[in-house]
């Protein structure tokens, strides 16, 4: 083949390259956005005469219990509410604690008529539904309990509040954060020196974070703490190393080690 026959033949190969290059790339993106498995959020409108309003998270140990919705207004007595629960595991499933379950408790003004078994989405997502039906003004809890033994946490709880009515315009216009943007935390691990411990604030600041304690806490040796016994281990001048999540616009730990010795949330 002559030269610039060869060229030309070159040069199409290329044009045809980079003119595909785009479609390339936009279906390598729908396929790498395909692997998530989308999770339910709530309804911007009333389903069936039911207003679904905002979500509930606990996050007292490792693992996070959402629910949605956080409230219900139906029309009348009778009326039937679909709760769907998530928990995210810090750890993934199975783990030696497989004895974890999702369970109601307390119901005041409802009643279970139906509950799916619960499903792992994936390795770090449990999911499950119930139906609910609204007798009256009520409130029932939805409880993730921990696996017997498990040192991450004991029991995560959220209470679910039910109305017959219609809310108002603020509870409508309320702003809630998506199940994603709630189960999505941001670990950060910081090490430095503790500069001071608030505890109004119930935190200590860290190089150039502050940290929230919360909830109770597992030391070294299975010993149950509380937040303020955590504060008082915390002494400003001494090196620390703390394991913390993001959420709501604020960082709280989930793990501290300090001298050596580890001390866990839940």
């Amino acid at each position: 083949m002559p030269i610039m026959e060869r060229k030309l033949v070159i040069s199409f190969i290329l044009c045809l390259l980079f003119t595909a290059l785009p479609f390339a790339v936009n279906y390598a993106n729908e396929r790498i956005g395909t692997g998530s498995t989308p999770l339910p959020s709530p309804p911007s409108g009333p389903v069936n005469g039911v207003y679904y309003i905002g979500s509930l998270t606990s996050h007292q140990g490792d693992d996070i219990l959402c629910v949605i919705p956080a409230e219900a207004y139906v029309e009348k007595p009778g009326t039937l509410v679909t709760l769907n629960v998530t928990v995210r595991f810090k750890h993934a499933q199975p783990c030696p604690y497989s004895d974890w379950k999702i369970t109601t408790e307390n119901p005041v003004n409802v009643e279970v008529v139906n509950e799916t078994k619960t499903e792992l989405k994936d390795a770090y997502t449990a999911f499950k539904q119930y139906t609910v039906k609204v007798l009256g003004n009520g409130s029932i809890d939805v409880v993730f309990h921990y696996g017997t033994g498990c040192p991450y946490g004991t029991e995560e709880r959220v209470t679910v509040e039910f109305y017959i009515g219609a809310p108002n315009g603020t509870e409508l216009n309320q702003s809630a954060p998506s199940l994603e943007e709630v189960l999505n935390t941001t670990s950060v691990n910081v090490t430095g020196v503790i500069k001071a411990v608030d505890t109004a604030l119930r935190a200590v600041v860290v190089e150039n974070y502050t940290i929230e304690i919360r909830g109770r806490w597992t030391g070294p040796d299975n010993e149950s703490l509380t937040w303020r016994d955590m504060l008082a281990l915390l002494k400003p001048g001494e090196r620390v190393t703390i394991l913390a999540s993001e959420e709501d616009g604020s960082l709280k730990a989930d793990v501290i080690v300090i001298d050596g010795k580890t001390y866990r949330k839940g």
